[in-house]
């Protein structure tokens, strides 16, 4: 019977060791050596097409995540992160405009660029400030507190500010960092049946009454919302991109640059709110042309809101340009981002 290559191993070097006492050791020491690589090698050829398999996984994956690929590239260098970004996302503006589900008020805009929100929902519900004020009992100014007074005074003195990560107000939430286990958090419910998280009513009321009375009239569209309908949200989107020629993929990859990935939106914390106005209700990019949308850039921030996904920052945050989501930080935290033209990500980045 012929033997086997481990055979011809074994017996070639324990013959040595027997024939020179002195190559003993370094013999059965070589001969497992031999044998080692001669298994591994083995191993290799026989799963070759399994680890081929996960290998081409994985740089299916990496390859096609618009977000975290884009960052990869620019701490390491690989190349510049606006050509990163526009080389991942294969579906080009145009295509994703013309794939976007249109209602009859978008139509009418002409020129806009269509990317709807992840709350374009036929029965959206939208509220006003004399919906709000309904049986609401507000106390004008509580939501500013004496810490914070004191530190937009640091602020304005040109102190560097400092900030706590465990701040509620200051927790990230996006793809990459999803809504935290431990993250505790009370709904506030108005008479007219929108619910955010209590602790922003004050200053978001504020706000409401200074575009009042500033002849503009404030729209909230979409506050806080539970995780089943942030899923139900994402996938008949997915659903919608798929009936148009696209493949799961291609339409789960358009789908995470204009709604939030379930478990991973500041709507499900109630901190976020989808703001326009009376006079421009559809969430489209041209409400940033508006009175009430460039009021809202302007001075959001003075009630510690901040503009979530501005433009020229979709690389950071993974998510298009939004002017009508909005985001509660905190008045000082709100006031440096505008300040230094950060958004929430690069504000952790340099604060936290």
């Amino acid at each position: 019977m012929e033997k086997t290559f481990r055979q011809n191993i074994i017996s070639y070097f324990t013959g040595i060791a027997k024939r020179n006492k002195f190559l003993k050791y370094p013999s059965l020491a070589m001969m497992l050596v031999v044998l080692l690589i001669y298994y591994i090698g083995r191993h290799f050829v026989t799963n070759g097409k399994r680890y081929a398999s996960m290998f081409f996984i994985a740089v299916f994956f990496v390859s096609s995540c618009s977000f975290s690929y884009a960052v990869f590239a620019e701490r390491t260098g690989f190349t510049s992160v606006q050509e990163t970004y526009s080389a991942v996302v294969e579906i080009s503006d145009v295509s994703l405009a013309e794939l976007e589900p249109v209602t009859a008020s978008s139509e009418a805009i002409q020129g806009e660029r269509v990317l709807m929100s992840e709350h374009e929902d036929e029965d959206v519900q939208t509220y006003t400030l004399d919906d709000l004020l309904e049986n609401h009992e507000h106390d004008h100014g509580a939501a500013e507190t004496e810490t914070d007074r004191a530190k937009m005074g640091n602020i304005q003195s040109g102190e560097r500010p400092v900030f706590d990560s465990s701040d509620w107000r200051l927790v990230l939430i996006n793809k990459q960092h999803p809504i935290p286990e431990e993250y505790d958090f009370k709904l506030g419910t108005f008479a007219s049946g929108m619910r955010c998280d209590e602790r922003v009513i004050e200053d978001l009321l504020l706000m409401m009454q200074a575009a009042k009375k500033n002849g503009l009239n404030l729209v909230v569209r979409s506050p806080y919302r539970t995780s089943d309908h942030q899923e139900d949200n994402f996938n008949n989107r997915i659903k919608s991109y798929m009936k148009q020629g696209l493949s799961y993929m291609e339409a789960y990859k358009a789908t995470s640059r204009v709604i939030t990935i379930p478990g991973c939106s500041e709507h499900e914390v109630g901190l976020a709110l989808d703001i326009t106005s009376d006079t421009f209700i559809p969430l489209l990019q041209g409400f940033a042309d508006t009175e009430e949308g460039e009021w809202l850039e302007e001075h959001s921030h003075e009630y510690g809101f901040i503009l979530r996904y501005p433009s020229g920052k979709e690389y950071i945050t993974g998510i298009e340009y939004e002017p009508w989501h909005f985001r509660y930080v905190g008045r000082e935290a709100a006031a440096v981002m505008k300040d230094e033209g950060l958004c929430l990500e690069e504000f952790w980045d340099k604060y936290l």
